[in-house]
This record gives C-alpha cells, sequence and structure tokens, in this order.
C-alpha cells in the first residue's frame, strides 16, 4: 500500500481541470435538459476522485502527478458522457 499526503496545490488543480470539464461539456451541450452548473459539479467531484484515486495506485511523484491529472481529466469526461447519456434529451 502506498501512503502519501496529497498537497493542496493537487487539490485545487484537480478541482480546476473538473470545472473546466464540467463547464465545457455543459455549454457544448446546453441544448440538453441538464444545466451547466450540474455538470460543472459532477465534473469537479469526478476531477477530484479520479485524480485521487490515481495518485494512490502510482504514488506522489513526478510521474505519479502527471498520470493523475490525466486520470482526473479522463475520470471526469467519462461521468460527464454517462451522465449527458443517461439524463440528457434525446436529438430529434
Amino acid at each position: 500500500m502506498i501512503i502519501c499526503t496529497i498537497e493542496t496545490g493537487t487539490w485545487i488543480v484537480w478541482g480546476v481541470i473538473g470545472l473546466i470539464a464540467g463547464y465545457m461539456s455543459g455549454r457544448l451541450l446546453s441544448d440538453r435538459s441538464i444545466p451547466t452548473l450540474a455538470a460543472v459539479i459532477v465534473g469537479i467531484i469526478s476531477s477530484l476522485a479520479g485524480g485521487y484515486i490515481f495518485i494512490r495506485i502510482f504514488g506522489e511523484n513526478d510521474y505519479g502527478q502527471t498520470i493523475s491529472l490525466f486520470g482526473s481529466l479522463v475520470v471526469a469526461a467519462l461521468l460527464l458522457w454517462i451522465l449527458f447519456s443517461l439524463f440528457g434529451k434525446k436529438e430529434s
């Protein structure tokens, strides 16, 4: 088991990644029934969770930091895609 203390700056970067991912997807898909605020909240939460999971797996070194940033983006994008697929109104 890898034991590490995650710096505050890392949490902030993950949150910003989630904020940007949620805002962009909410604005790009604004014609659907999901509000932008909901997309931003899901983006931030999923980005924090994804980054945390990836840093726990790979550790907190330079390599692990880079992987955790990528992981937070991937998890946020995946969960936002699932959110819009399940709850967005279908295009006609």
